[in-house]
């Protein structure tokens, strides 16, 4: 009997002390889950996403030379470095302007950095209306140009630029008048010579600066292009 008493004295203690540490868990645990609500791992800094462009010296460069047609250049583009983390705009980039006598002819492109990877030759050449490819049925050419990128052994390439390249340009009065005057029917295409028809870009007009932007990926023929207007 002394020892049947004993045990169930025990186990019946056993219970309410069981009960108790995890009471007393759940309390202890309490502060630190708040704690760790209240202050969280702070973000850690972006890892290094940049790349080291190869720059070439012009000593190292078979030159290309540049179109005969008037407001041809060629000129070589080294790549600026685009920086160890990521940065907003805007970014550093080499200015490249055709060579057309009337500034407000001038064809703009602006290198950004991280855009190349390697230092290339450029050329530009304004091309006649005449010789463009002929656009869809309703629309018309009312420029056209061709920017070709050339390698250190001044073999042409037609690399993917690693961030869009802004290309500028000032329409004039003839092509405004040819779009009935509304600028917004005055875009910039892109010849696709696999395809072998002009591929629309984005085009944004500032009225401010009477300029059309576009930003392009990759060299090539390029022309300004009035669409007719929609139908009523």
């Amino acid at each position: 009997m002394p020892h049947t008493l004993r045990y169930a004295r025990f186990w019946g203690l056993a219970a309410p002390l069981a009960a108790l540490g995890i009471l007393l868990g759940i309390v202890a645990a309490r502060p630190q889950a708040a704690l760790a609500q209240l202050a969280p791992w702070p973000t850690p800094p972006p890892g290094p996403v940049g790349f080291i462009p190869e720059v070439i010296p012009s000593s190292l460069m078979t030159p290309v030379a540049a179109p005969s047609t008037p407001g041809g250049i060629a000129l070589q583009v080294d790549p600026l470095f685009a920086g160890p983390v990521p940065r907003d705009p805007p970014r550093p980039a080499v200015i490249v302007e055709s060579g057309e006598s009337n500034p407000q002819a001038r064809v703009t492109l602006e290198f950004v950095s991280g855009a190349l990877v390697r230092t290339v030759q450029l050329t530009y050449q304004p091309v006649a209306v005449g010789l463009a490819p002929a656009p869809v049925a309703g629309q018309r050419v009312l420029r056209a140009f061709q920017v070709t990128l050339y390698d250190a052994k001044g073999a042409a390439v037609t690399p993917t630029f690693r961030i869009p390249v802004p290309m500028s340009l000032h329409p004039s009065a003839a092509e405004k008048a040819a779009a009935g005057g509304d600028e917004s029917r005055l875009l910039i295409a892109r010849y696709d010579p696999d395809a072998k028809r002009w591929l629309p870009l984005l085009t944004r007009y500032d009225s401010a600066r009477n300029t059309l932007y576009t930003p392009i990926m990759q060299p090539g023929l390029f022309a300004v292009i009035a669409i007719p207007a929609p139908v009523q």
